[in-house]
């Protein structure tokens, strides 16, 4: 908790005349393990918050008291206000020797936190981290507070020493285990993404790979073909999707959709979009567009939208690409040069959007990705300390378990060193 919101909170409860009680030193977190684990857990008392008594009432059972839950705003129905899978608890008075107030977690605005490490040589560039920065604070998502858009929280901490740095990680979790044990802090582990900037994986020229979807783990391999700033950037949103749920198709498993306007779309992913003003911009599908077929492809009236989607949504999203390239610099409700042939045609025709060799597919309306993301990292992620209850809503923790990812977007090994 951040010593400006410690003092506002203290001259809270002084005006409503509570004072503070229960200067208990927290218990070491919970690791996770099975359900009983999880029950004993719960059976530990959180440390009493500045403003509680241990007879005060707190309906939501978060471990903070509803009157103190009055002053700062959260929802003492709900121990996750801002539903990010952070409960109010850990956000405001931090939990097992981590204060994520002072890291600027906000109970009442999504927050995702992932440590960021890298391999010599390949730490990323400040201007790599913000365009994904900057795509989480344009989402439009409504929080509590009022705000719209998510606080990424990409936590630069450590360069993995020259020997611990293995040129390809194979089995790639098996090592990559090896190296999160030395450098990803147990703290952290119950509210932070883990991910490394590393070299190769595999044996192959993959751009990376998420531990399963939705995770806690991802690696970005553009290192592998000399991958570009651009490349970087959108590899690290395109993992981090995946660690949130995301799919190559948002919610399912079809690439190359003509209609998914999304970085988890091959076609964005080491482009982005020409959005917000910028080339290059990176974007989870922010629309909805309308089922798609590939055997009456139509220029003149190209993409529809779906509703809350409009034909002005739709028309500030510059940069469409289909079948490797970049069509004419038309909005996504404009007309459309889908075969790139540089004219407009006025008959419909048949065009292969997803490389399988027919030209007869039915694509579904696409997703708005932000509003579907998953924050719990595969149930990870979350209520994992003493006195707190996990509530996950999935009966299946992965929508693809991290034996059956495959490798992401490859390179061109040819321009490997």
């Amino acid at each position: 908790m951040s010593q400006l919101h410690k003092c506002l909170l203290t001259a809270s409860l002084a005006f409503l005349g509570l004072s503070a009680c229960g200067d208990v030193s927290p218990p070491d977190a919970a690791q996770r393990s099975t359900r009983q684990d999880e029950m004993v857990a719960e059976a530990v008392p959180l440390p009493i918050p500045a403003g509680c008594l241990l007879t005060s009432l707190d309906t939501d059972r978060d471990g903070i008291c509803d009157v103190v839950e009055a002053v700062l705003g959260t929802d003492p129905n709900k121990a996750d206000t801002d539903g990010d899978s952070l409960s109010d608890y850990v956000e405001t008075f931090g939990f097992g020797g981590l204060d994520l107030s002072a890291l600027g977690a906000n109970p009442r605005k999504k927050d995702v936190f992932v440590e960021v490490d890298y391999y010599p040589n390949l730490r990323p560039s400040q201007a790599t981290l913000d365009k994904v920065i900057t795509a989480f604070a344009s989402a439009p998502v409504s929080n509590p507070n009022g705000s719209t858009g998510i606080t990424l929280h990409l936590v630069v901490d450590q360069q993995i020493a020259a020997a611990d740095a293995d040129m390809d990680l194979s089995p790639v979790w098996t090592e990559f285990d090896l190296i999160k044990a030395k450098y990803f802090a147990a703290a952290r582990a119950p509210y932070f993404h883990y991910m490394v900037f590393a070299f190769r994986y595999d044996g192959n020229f993959s751009s990376g790979i998420s531990r399963g979807i939705p995770a806690h783990d991802f690696l970005v391999t553009v290192a592998s073909f000399n991958g570009t700033e651009q490349q970087q950037a959108g590899t690290l949103m395109h993992e981090l999707g995946h660690n949130l749920g995301l799919r190559h198709g948002g919610n399912e498993d079809a690439n190359y959709k003509p209609n998914y306007l999304s970085i988890m779309n091959y076609e964005y992913q080491f482009y982005g979009f020409e959005i917000r003003n910028t080339v290059g911009g990176l974007d989870y599908s922010s629309v909805r567009v309308a089922s798609f077929s590939e055997a009456a492809v139509n220029e003149l009236t190209a993409f529809a939208p779906v509703a809350p989607t409009t034909e002005t949504d739709l028309g500030k999203i510059y940069g469409l690409r289909f079948n490797g390239a970049q069509v004419s610099m038309f909005s996504a409700t404009d007309f459309l040069d889908f075969n790139n042939n540089r004219q407009y045609d006025f008959n419909p025709y048949a065009l292969d959007f997803n490389r399988n060799g027919v030209a007869t597919d039915v694509f579904p309306a696409s997703q708005v990705d932000w509003t579907a993301l998953l924050y719990d990292g595969g149930g990870q992620i979350g209520f994992a300390a003493p006195g707190m209850s996990r509530h996950l809503d999935r009966e299946e923790l992965f929508l693809v378990a991290p034996e059956k990812m495959e490798p992401c977007l490859s390179g061109e090994p040819d321009r490997a060193p």
